[in-house]
């Protein structure tokens, strides 16, 4: 009777360990089922990004275009997996060398290289430092030999090949894949199925730029606003958890705070917009990617959330970077600037910010109808029938934030931008103003 006593001791024993077991089993699988969920859930594209945090995830790369064989052009996005972030998790794996430069100051050259056929090409916005693409894609080309890059062209076929281009001096360098060269991975990736439209690379001005051929239809969206508490903003500026410490200073719309004589934070309340000044008193010039990675920090010490912001442009010589919002690889505008960040280092012994309260939050389920836009060249003719072509010295499609409507949902629809006496505007804009 002990011994049988003794037996169901351990026969219970042994139950509870397999109990244990399987309970543990089912946890830890819940939990990367969970994960799975999530990722998927990340790789749906732009319109479910995560939280951005690295430097290489400000300075990404925005737009990705398809060359095919007879070199016609296609623009992609809304893909289900983000093309960019893929695409620099399979470069992030190759090992680049045997820099060599293949073009240089001939303009039909360039636009050859640009109009590469079966390659896939990633493009910046604005001319990045080569320091910081190497951060990015985690390689480590010599700075000196190329300081900027603009264009990322990887070729489909062929030898094991990237070109970087500079548009500032019409620069093609090649570098071999030495290792990990796993082209057909990418080649595949970019023929699955997703949105595409005509696009084609000319030089207008003697500055390279996207056209679109044909017209072209894109979706609306629409997000919930964000917006970040003025309060808080203003200990993250002045760098004090003393709100006491200010100085406030109220008139009309305006209010003023200063943290003694070196910071002072002006909220305009009417635009919900911020100017900041800190005068330092001493001027201190950043050169190449020191500056992008000085100013991505003053972006981070905003406290603006960063989920949809990109790096747009650069002006190294008045040390200022504008950071935007975007969508599907598209820009997005504000006339009060709502959803970007613009930061200038201190050149002149002051360093400045201009944002706003406002930010994209959750993406939000619309229905309306796919806004149509014209071919590129119709909008020229436009601009050449109002007297306001010898003026525009860039064009792009992006998204208008309309702050028009009331309560917390943000809109944004699709239309021509054009780079006029120093910003950009919305092309209809300048057409109506005759």
């Amino acid at each position: 009777m002990a011994k049988i006593k003794e037996n169901w001791l351990s026969i219970l024993l042994a139950v509870v360990v397999i109990l244990s077991m399987i309970f543990s089993a089912l946890l830890w699988t819940n939990s990367l089922g969970y994960e799975r969920v999530a990722n998927n859930d990340s790789e749906k594209g732009s319109s479910q990004q995560t939280a951005l945090q690295s430097v290489g995830d400000i300075y990404l790369p925005t737009q990705v275009i398809l060359t095919n064989s007879d070199e016609s052009q296609k623009l992609l996005y809304g893909q289900k997996k983000n093309l960019v972030l893929t695409l620099r998790e399979e470069m992030q794996k190759w090992q680049l060398a045997g820099f060599r430069r293949v073009a240089r100051n001939d303009s039909s050259d360039y636009l050859n290289y640009l109009r590469n056929d079966d390659s896939i090409m990633l493009s910046y916005p604005d001319a990045m430092a080569t320091g910081i693409f190497n951060q990015t894609f985690s390689q480590s080309i010599d700075t000196e030999k190329i300081s900027h890059i603009n264009h990322i062209v990887i070729p489909l076929k062929g030898r094991d090949v990237v070109y970087l281009l500079d548009d500032d001096d019409f620069t093609v360098y090649r570098l071999n894949i030495t290792q990990n060269a796993n082209r057909s991975k990418i080649k595949k990736l970019v023929q699955k199925s997703g949105q595409r439209i005509d696009v084609d690379h000319k030089i207008v001005d003697n500055q390279p730029i996207v056209t679109y051929p044909h017209a072209i239809k894109l979706p609306v969206f629409a997000y919930q606003l964000s917006t970040q508490n003025i309060d808080n903003l203003t200990q993250n500026l002045l760098r004090s958890t003393n709100a006491a410490a200010f100085t406030v200073k109220k008139k009309g719309n305006d209010t003023t705070y200063m943290d003694g004589a070196s910071k002072r934070l002006d909220y305009h309340r009417d635009t919900h917009t911020v100017s900041f000044n800190n005068y330092l008193g001493k001027d201190s010039t950043y050169q190449g990617a020191s500056l992008y990675r000085h100013l991505y920090k003053r972006l981070t010490a905003t406290g603006t959330t960063l989920d949809w912001m990109r790096f747009d442009s650069v002006s190294e010589k008045k040390q200022t970077i504008v950071f935007r919002s975007y969508v599907e690889g598209f820009p997005i505008f504000n006339e009060h600037g709502y959803g970007a960040v613009k930061l200038q280092a201190n050149a002149d012994g002051v360093e400045r910010c201009q944002l706003s309260l406002f930010g994209l939050g959750v993406p939000l389920p619309i229905k309306k109808a796919q806004v149509k836009l014209p071919p590129s060249s119709v909008v020229y003719n436009e601009l050449r029938q109002a007297d306001k072509d010898k003026d525009v010295t860039g064009l792009r499609i992006g998204y208008r934030w309309d702050d028009q409507n009331a309560g917390r949902v943000v809109k944004l629809e699709p239309t021509y931008y054009v780079y006029y006496h120093g910003k950009w505007v919305a092309y209809q804009t300048l057409i109506d103003d005759k």
